[in-house]
């Protein structure tokens, strides 16, 4: 151990080093020789005058002599270790976004490589709470030898609790060693660091109970639930995020020594933990109860390495949510060989912010030192700037043995919180040494029955292989179910595995050399499959089936085979019935069965009809049925091919096993389908077999459940000529055909086949003399697939409170409708990373952050938008000017075109930021940012402009390979992102202009907007210039009028629209061939719902324009009056505005209207790039979908839009048959999706309003008022149009009302006089476009499409904002539904 002198000797030589290498400076010198006296003088003050005081209190070490100076070291290399500390990928920037599959951390997410260490582990905890009391806890901690441990609690709000039916033990054994998975509970990465999956299928504990007690297990319930956890924080990590004041007091207060430094090191490396919290969002079966849905919010927390309990006294973790939307976990732990008593932690708000410990009077000897946890304690934490007094309340304590032998105690409290008066909801663990002895018998995993390695298979070219072989068990080589059989076959059970062998793919391969016509006609039923050449699938099928068929096999084959059964038989075979079964590639896998697929030939007698039934084997595999099965489920439809040939048992009974429940997946019940003879009859559904029922305990004690006895009216034998006959069963059938004493032996036989393999099974059996056989087991793969709920909601945000605003306003008019799960993944994630980077740039909060809650997300595939989080984000606690009020205005008059009328929603904006720290000179730049976008839009537009023409499309076309698409679209997914944060940069820049000038002529009180004011802004905003979006019906109207200027009108008028696009496309119409041409370049990306990645722009179906063309050459007058606009000059909207303004004011308004103007046109024009971006990665899609069909991997090129983008990736280099089933049930969800309408407004967990909801009669309403965007006055006869299919009913000169107007309704605005809208606001599509064609109109008229009919005589006077029917001769008494 070092003594203090030789510690101030060895930083003594550090300073003298410095001196000599900086010295030489004046300044540095002058630093140098104060900060060395400074220090010289601290020594010399702590060898004469300090007092030598204990340093250590009881087990808890106290500061030391040289405590500051360990202090300071130790700070300073805490700083170090966090400057150098790796990116994980958490913050996103302006210049590249996170690309999930390039986060550093994200491959920590997945199940890490145990160490061959006694004390190795990989474990996921994670917990859940509500405000109703509901909770989950539920942890895997994966050890070496297939073993694992495993906590599950749950509490629901009624006060029930269940458990897992081992505690207060939980060991866990024969798990599969390579994933989340033990005990029934099973968790899942669906994207790194973002969303999670937790089901659990299987038995809890109803009651507690925490002593052990092997011989009754209590009441045990089966208990379904899966839930999808979706984080809302960053990660934090104990490596790097924990405060360097708290970790080097610390270390600081121990005995240094070179022992004490390396222990520390290597306890440093040993383990990796990071923590994240997020909302879970799912559903929960209790027995036969109706299922529920819950919405929870808790931790996840990933902890690996080797964990030597060893080195731990005690510990309390303290993890708590709190209804504001506050989370916070904080540790005490004590490692008496490190650090006696350390404390760490953090308080992330609900603004976004995280502020880590630096100080609390939290202390392991004040918390059950001597006894049990207290029920109740309270403590105070410095969280950054915070101070924060927290109270907890003990409401349930479940006791938990962990550890070899039960060396550690484990008290488990579910808890009532406060902080500083909020209450909340948490989880607090405490840790103790147990020194008892433990009563749980040890176990030991059964050897896990696997698949060899690809390296490992040596044998693999021979043409046939024995079940005893060990390359004979990957399915690679000879197929599922000869993989299935062989690997059955290493088990030295009471059970019999019927001898055989399988002919390898090997075998496959070499027939079909052998006949090259055959592999031809393969090629093409494949090539016809894939949609590479036109053909009939089905006619193919049967022709290649029989060509199949007449093949004879070769002799090298036909020898190979008589050698394995002189081997296997000797002499005896000959006489011998065997069964030859198809086995597939892929077949009888965890991802898809094949089960029936293709043929089983039964009691083959001979070498001739061996051989016949191994080509009739390879036939099946192209059966019509087959076929499409395959290329249904993204499988080779010429998938290679094995045959097992194996000897038959000629059965008293036989049918099939199911480990578990096959509907309810339910452990506790295996259920037995049985009849007399072979099992075919069961299997094919020939007759109605016994079904006997099994009760299954968790330790695998078997006793019969009950019997319900089946007709068995036929059974299947052999005949001793060969084949199988049927014959009718009469005096049996009264009877089950099983004993019970067979029943409970085949039931343990089949558990522990199923530990062997480490999931359920499907089992087929036969019984001869009582003697078991087992003929295949493979994998129940309905067990935890994604039910409906989860289907429809596995996309959805997380909502970090219950008062969460969320809104569907401007992405009502963006994105109506659900969207496919391409572009929820895409969008959402870009938007969510550029909402961060504005976070950040704009109000401070800087925590790293790998979620969508800022945003807003989806919900149902729906988009929202998160009011709280992603748009009052400025206000007197994050800026320095801004307030409350301010930023509400601007956000509510953009996006609803009024001020919401909730007085509480100021209160939420304090309760989300009011803990939020930033130093005013932090603020002041950020304010300084904001002002400054304002002037420099031009550059934003300017640069995405640029981006769009660099791209180089051909990039795709010229590329035939899946993955170099792919990755080119990873590439365009970075110019995506730069475009889209340009768009929201001027979006943003031009509702800050609009929201100065509506504050100024409020007089500096904008909490209250008046529709006067409104549309004083409207008429300022009247003339804008480069508006693209109000380009497309000014062009259109040009070249309408260019063709009847032409004298093409009539003609063009009587063509299909198609034969129309084909004639403005000819070279004979020079200029309207241009002028259409140069629109479809400047346009044809657009479309309705224009950011959904499935639409298909214009460019792809130009007929919906020239349709439009076609409707506006009707009335040339009309268009003529539509092309003249008087454009107002600053002066001259300045004079014409109505609320009276000062001197200052007009200089104002000179100065800034012209800006505001151009923002509005940099707004527009970067949302035309934005959506050029879309279409952009579109075209990647477009052609990934084509080579992934013609590859095989997807059915339809549509189909690409219903996965994920990381989802692709898994499919093209894995081929998963469970994805694309996946997709196809997702996009089977769609149409119901579509249908979902939600409130404007959600508070909390959107809901879609009911499908039964009537709406109020409001036909006898003559007046509505919404909000004034476009100047001018008109009466007409009005059009309700509620959908863009219904746009082809606008006639010329109506007014158009409808729910909302994207980029597609564009079209129809040459025709209308005028526009009304339910939803909108200032800057809204409808509004921008209706200024600019000097349309009146107006938006946010609630209710407006039922309020008036399609054929009412209206006046919309778009000044006053009023809409109003005439048909009576007095609307004084007209009701006003003001909004």
């Amino acid at each position: 151990m070092l003594c203090g002198h030789q510690e101030v000797s060895g930083w003594s030589s550090t300073l003298f080093t410095l001196y000599a290498v900086f010295g030489r400076h004046p300044i540095v010198n002058m630093l140098l020789q104060a900060v060395f006296v400074l220090f010289l003088s601290y020594v010399i003050y702590n060898l004469l005058y300090v007092r030598q005081f204990s340093a250590s209190c009881g087990k808890y070490k106290q500061p030391g002599q040289w405590y500051f100076i360990k202090r300071v070291i130790v700070y300073l290399n805490c700083l170090v270790r966090t400057w150098t500390r790796p990116d994980d990928g958490g913050k996103p920037s302006a210049d590249r976004p996170r690309l999930k599959s390039e986060f550093p951390i994200a491959q920590n997410e997945f199940p890490q490589l145990l160490q061959s260490h006694p004390s190795a582990l990989d474990s996921v905890y994670m917990n859940g709470v509500d405000s109703h009391g509901n909770t989950l806890v539920a942890k895997i901690s994966r050890r070496p030898g297939r073993t694992a441990e495993v906590w599950l609690m749950l509490r629901l709000a009624d006060g029930r609790y269940f458990h897992f039916p081992r505690f207060p033990d939980t060991s866990v054994y024969n798990t599969d060693g390579k994933s989340y998975t033990a005990g029934g509970l099973q968790f899942t990465v669906l994207q790194p660091m973002l969303k999670w999956r937790i089901c659990f299928n299987g038995l809890l504990r109803a009651g507690q109970r925490d002593k052990w007690n092997g011989e009754d297990e209590g009441k045990l319930v089966h208990v379904q639930f899966a839930f999808v956890w979706t984080a809302f924080t960053g990660s934090f990590s104990n490596n790097f995020d924990i405060d360097a004041s708290t970790l080097s007091d610390a270390i600081a207060r121990e005995t240094w020594s070179l022992a004490y430094r390396d222990a520390l090191a290597k306890f440093s490396r040993a383990l990796q933990r990071y923590e994240v919290w997020g909302g879970y969002l799912g559903t929960i079966t209790i027995a036969e109860e109706p299922e529920r849905e819950l919405l929870l919010r808790g931790v996840k927390d990933h902890t690996w390495g080797k964990l030597d309990w060893d080195l731990f006294d005690r510990y309390i973790i303290n993890w708590a949510y709190l209804e504001d939307g506050t989370v916070y976990s904080i540790a005490a732990v004590s490692l008496p060989r490190m650090m006696s008593h350390f404390v760490y932690g953090y308080v992330t708000f609900p603004s976004g912010q995280r502020s880590v410990i630096k100080k609390t009077d939290l202390h392991l000897s004040c918390l059950g030192e001597f006894t049990d946890p207290p029920k109740k304690f309270c403590f105070n934490v410095l969280a950054g700037e915070v101070n924060c007094y927290i109270t907890t309340h003990q409401k349930q304590e479940q006791i938990l043995y962990s550890g070899n032998g039960w060396s550690v105690k484990i008290h488990e409290q579910l808890t009532d919180v406060t902080l500083n008066g909020v209450r909340g909801w948490g989880v607090t663990q405490y840790m103790y040494r147990h020194g008892g002895d433990c009563p749980v018998p040890q176990q030991r995993s059964l050897p896990l029955l696997h698949e060899p390695a690809a390296a490992d298979i040596k044998t693999a070219r021979l043409l046939v292989l024995p079940f005893r072989d060990p390359a004979c068990a990957s399915s690679q080589v000879v197929g599922g179910k000869g993989s299935q059989l062989a690997l059955l076959s290493q088990m030295k059970e009471n059970f019999i595995v019927p001898n055989g062998f399988c002919l390898t793919v090997a075998s496959y391969k070499h027939h079909l050399q052998d006949n090259a016509s055959l592999e031809a006609a393969i090629q093409h039923l494949q090539d016809v499959a894939y949609g590479k050449q036109e053909g009939d699938l089905q006619a193919l099928s049967k022709a290649v089936m029989a060509q199949f068929s007449a093949t004879k096999l070769s002799l090298s084959i036909e020898a190979a085979v008589l050698r394995e059964l002189n081997a296997l038989f000797d002499n005896e075979w000959q006489h011998k019935p065997f069964a030859v079964r198809s086995s597939a590639v892929g077949e009888d896998g965890a991802e898809a069965s094949f089960a029936g697929q293709m043929e089983t030939f039964l009691g083959v007698i001979g070498i001739s009809e061996v051989c016949k039934a191994i080509v009739k084997c390879w036939s099946s595999s192209f059966a019509y049925q087959a076929v499409e099965y395959r290329r249904n489920h993204g499988q080779v439809v010429a998938a290679d091919m094995g045959v097992c040939i194996q000897e038959m048992v000629q059965a008293d009974t036989a049918g099939v096993l199911f480990t578990r429940d096959p509907v309810s997946g339910n452990p506790g019940i295996m259920t037995i389908n049985v009849s007399y003879g072979l099992g075919e009859a069961v299997v094919s559904g020939m007759t109605e077999p016994d079904t006997i029922y099994i009760n299954r305990t968790y330790n695998n004690k078997l006793s019969i459940a009950s019997k319900v006895t089946g007709s068995k009216t036929t059974k299947i034998v052999m005949k001793e000529s060969g084949g199988v006959q049927e014959l009718e069963v009469a005096d049996e059938s009264s009877e089950c055909c099983l004993s019970d004493d067979v029943a409970l032996e085949l039931g343990k036989i089949s558990i522990l086949v199923e530990q062997s393999f480490s999931d359920s099974r499907d089992i087929e059996f036969a019984v001869k003399d009582k003697q078991i056989f087992l003929l295949q087991a493979r994998p129940i793969t309905s067990i935890n697939i994604e039910s409906e709920f989860e289907l429809i909601h596995e996309q959805d945000a997380p909502v970090l409170t219950d008062d969460e605003m969320l809104t569907t306003a401007n992405t009502g008019e963006v994105m109506p409708m659900a969207m496919t799960p391409l572009t929820c993944d895409i969008l959402t994630n870009t938007l969510s990373q550029i909402r961060q980077i504005l976070l950040a740039d704009v109000a401070g909060i800087r925590s790293p952050s790998y979620t969508i809650t800022c945003f807003g997300g989806n919900f149902c595939r729906h988009s929202f938008l998160n009011l709280l989080s992603g748009f009052y984000f400025l206000n007197e606690w994050t800026s320095p000017f801004w307030t409350a009020d301010d930023t509400r205005t601007v956000t509510e008059i953009s996006l609803f075109g009024v001020r919401l009328n909730n007085a509480n929603i100021n209160n939420l904006i304090e309760a989300r930021y009011k803990n939020t720290r930033a130093p005013f000179w932090r603020k002041l730049y950020m304010q300084l940012n904001l002002i400054k976008d304002v002037f420099i839009g031009k550059s934003y537009c300017e640069k995405a402009f640029q981006l769009c023409e660099a791209v180089n499309d051909n990039a795709y076309s010229t590329s035939s390979s899946i993955e170099r698409v792919y990755e080119e679209i990873e590439r365009k997914i970075i110019v995506y992102f730069k475009i889209w944060d340009y768009h929201i940069l001027t979006s943003t820049s031009s509702a800050l202009a609009s929201y100065v000038m509506t504050n100024q002529l409020m007089g500096g009180h904008a909490s209250v907007v008046t529709s006067e004011v409104m549309s004083d802004v409207a008429m300022l905003l009247s003339t804008c210039t480069d508006v693209l979006s109000a380009d497309v019906p000014a062009s259109l109207a040009k070249l309408a009028l260019a063709i009847i200027e032409d004298g093409q009108d009539e003609y063009f008028q009587s063509l299909t629209p198609e034969a129309g696009t084909e004639w403005l496309k000819s070279d004979k119409n020079g200029r309207l061939k241009n002028m259409f041409t140069d629109f479809m370049h400047m346009h044809g990306h657009r479309c309705i719902r224009e950011a959904e990645l499935s639409e298909k722009p214009w460019r792809l179906e130009p007929s919906k324009v020239v349709r439009n063309i076609q409707e506006l050459t009707v009335k040339s007058n009309h268009l003529k009056e539509k092309q003249v606009k008087k454009a107002l000059t600053v002066d001259e909207a300045i004079a014409n505005i109505r609320t009276p303004l000062s001197y200052l004011q007009k200089k104002f308004f000179r100065f800034l209207l012209p800006r505001a103007r151009l923002a509005v046109g940099y707004r527009e024009q970067t949302k035309s790039y934005a959506i050029k971006g879309t279409d952009i990665l579109r075209k990647g899609y477009e052609k990934l979908a084509d080579l992934l069909v013609e590859e095989g991997y997807i059915p339809d090129r549509e189909l690409i839009y219903y996965f994920t983008h990381d989802e692709i990736k898994v499919l093209f280099r894995k081929r998963s048959a469970r994805l694309v089933n996946k997709a196809i049930r997702r996009r089977k969800s769609m149409p119901n999706l579509t249908k979902l309408q939600f409130p404007e407004i959600s508070y909390g967990y959107p809901t879609p309003t009911a499908e039964n909801t009537h709406e109020p009669d409001l036909s006898t309403t003559m007046e509505l008022k919404g909000m004034p965007v476009s100047h001018g006055v008109v009466k007409a006869t009005c059009r309700v149009v509620k959908s863009l299919e219904d746009a082809w009913t606008i006639q010329h000169g109506d007014v158009l009302i409808t729910k909302y107007t994207d980029i597609g309704w564009s079209l129809y605005f040459p025709l209308v006089s005028g526009l009304v809208t339910e939803v909108g606001g200032l800057l809204s599509h409808g509004a921008v476009v209706a200024r600019e064609y000097g349309l009146p109109c107006i938006v946010s008229a609630k209710m407006a499409t039922t309020i008036f009919q399609t054929g009412d005589e209206v006046i919309l006077n778009g000044t006053t904002g009023i809409v109003a029917k005439v048909q009576s001769s007095s609307i004084n008494n007209c009701v006003n539904l003001l909004c």
